[in-house]
């Protein structure tokens, strides 16, 4: 063990291991004594949003379903669409579809909805690099062009391409490239992933076209080409009425969301003990607990109480968890409600408000009646909030928030913005 004393945190060199012990007079972590205990295992949790996490609880049915592409081209799962509220793990699940894909020998192109260039110029030139990798690698293989019609018989002549013949890779058109790639993969058994995140922040226009070319290149001429993508709910609002419909809706569709107390506490107690640490069994349940089951509310937490432990290998406990919990709350919120909530209107927050003063489930009539709104009138703000992913529907005609996080959040940001002075 090396020890370091009254030296500025600030100018110190990061070292794999490190630690700061809580001080034994103030409680605190903000003394400027540095321990560095080398036989400290590493922090096993990823709370950082599309970090796949150590385990990955409760996903099994999406995963198992995707896997049947690579032995069925006429598989469902060829086109897949999963959707959740943020935080629920999308993102991680398309890193698994991407990771299961590796594994297979496919070739991968990943894109994402909000993509400067446009979503069809990312693919495009994605897929380009792609070939042009592809073809680097194994050769090129001549194509075939037209050289004459029998309009007498069936036919169509075709012969052996010349290089003046071939068109550069990143002159072909999405589609003349992933026919090219198509077939070249198939003939070797493999195949092409696209994956696409944020898929609702995408244009519709984008989205159709790229749907078309899909349809074109894979799922008629049974090319082993599948698409993955993943969207908040809004795409429900916004898009699968829209002209992007036909394409999304033919998609093998999957809404994830909290996991299961079980699932919860495996989260928490596998990358606990693969790192060689400990946590008893009240421990455990509370954190879990306390996570709701979101997804990455369970690394959040699973990351501070790790940090908070003396020493993980004696045993986390539950004045760990309970000291962690706090903190994993207040940081759920900013990362995952504070930019929602910036974008609500003043209504929306007005609704938001409303349903505070209930400790539970809140009735909409309720809310009417505090706001001096009949309740058809309310019915948009609702659905824009279940939107959101603030409230959620618990019964007839009551709504109570998705998690105590959001609560919190809602209670934290009024009393900072001055609605309960102003009163709602």
């Amino acid at each position: 063990m090396i020890r370091l004393d009254r030296l500025s945190l600030g100018r110190l060199p990061v070292v794999p291991g490190a630690r700061t012990p809580r001080c034994s007079t103030t409680g605190c972590r903000s003394c400027r004594r540095v321990v560095w205990d080398m036989a400290r295992p590493l922090n096993p949790f990823s709370p950082s949003f599309g970090v796949s996490p150590p385990v990955l609880a409760g996903r099994r049915p999406p995963l198992s379903d995707f896997e049947t592409v690579f032995g069925n081209v006429r598989s469902p799962s060829y086109a897949t669409l999963v959707w959740g509220l943020r935080g629920t793990g999308k993102t991680v699940l398309l890193n698994a579809f991407e990771d299961r894909a590796a594994e297979q020998g496919w070739l991968i192109v990943s894109s994402a909805g909000a993509m400067p260039s446009g979503l069809l110029d990312d693919i495009t030139a994605k897929t380009s690099r792609c070939l042009q990798t592809f073809e680097a690698e194994h050769g090129r293989r001549p194509g075939r062009v037209v050289s004459g019609i029998s309009l007498g018989g069936v036919g169509v002549q075709t012969e052996a391409a010349s290089e003046a013949d071939a068109v550069p890779a990143a002159q072909h058109d999405l589609e003349s490239m992933l026919v090219s790639l198509g077939d070249a993969l198939a003939e070797r058994g493999t195949g092409l992933l696209i994956t696409v995140d944020e898929l609702h922040a995408a244009d519709v226009s984008e989205i159709r076209q790229f749907g078309g070319v899909f349809q074109l290149v894979s799922r008629r001429p049974e090319r082993p080409i599948a698409f993955a993508g993943a969207a908040l709910p809004e795409l429900e609002d916004r898009l699968m009425t829209g002209p992007a419909a036909t394409f999304l809706q033919r998609c093998n569709r999957y809404e994830i969301g909290d996991l299961s107390p079980s699932d919860a506490e495996t989260a928490l107690r596998v990358p606990i003990e693969t790192a060689g640490g400990r946590i008893d069994d009240a421990a455990l349940r509370k954190a879990a607990e306390a996570s709701g089951g979101q997804p990455y509310l369970v690394q959040l937490i699973g990351a501070d109480m790790w940090d908070e432990c003396t020493d993980p290998i004696a045993g986390i406990t539950i004045d760990d968890v309970e000291r962690a919990v706090t903190d994993s709350v207040r940081k759920f919120g900013e990362h995952v409600y504070a930019p929602v909530w910036r974008r609500l209107s003043d209504l929306d927050k007005r609704f938001l408000i409303a349903m505070l003063e209930d400790p539970g489930s809140t009735s909409i009539a309720d809310i009417g009646r505090r706001w001096q709104h009949d309740s058809r009138s309310l019915s948009r703000y609702r659905q824009r909030l279940l939107s959101a992913g603030f409230i959620a529907v618990v019964g007839r005609g009551r709504l109570a928030f998705v998690h105590e996080a959001a609560r919190s959040h809602v209670a934290r940001q009024a009393a900072d913005e001055g609605w309960l002075e102003a009163g709602t």
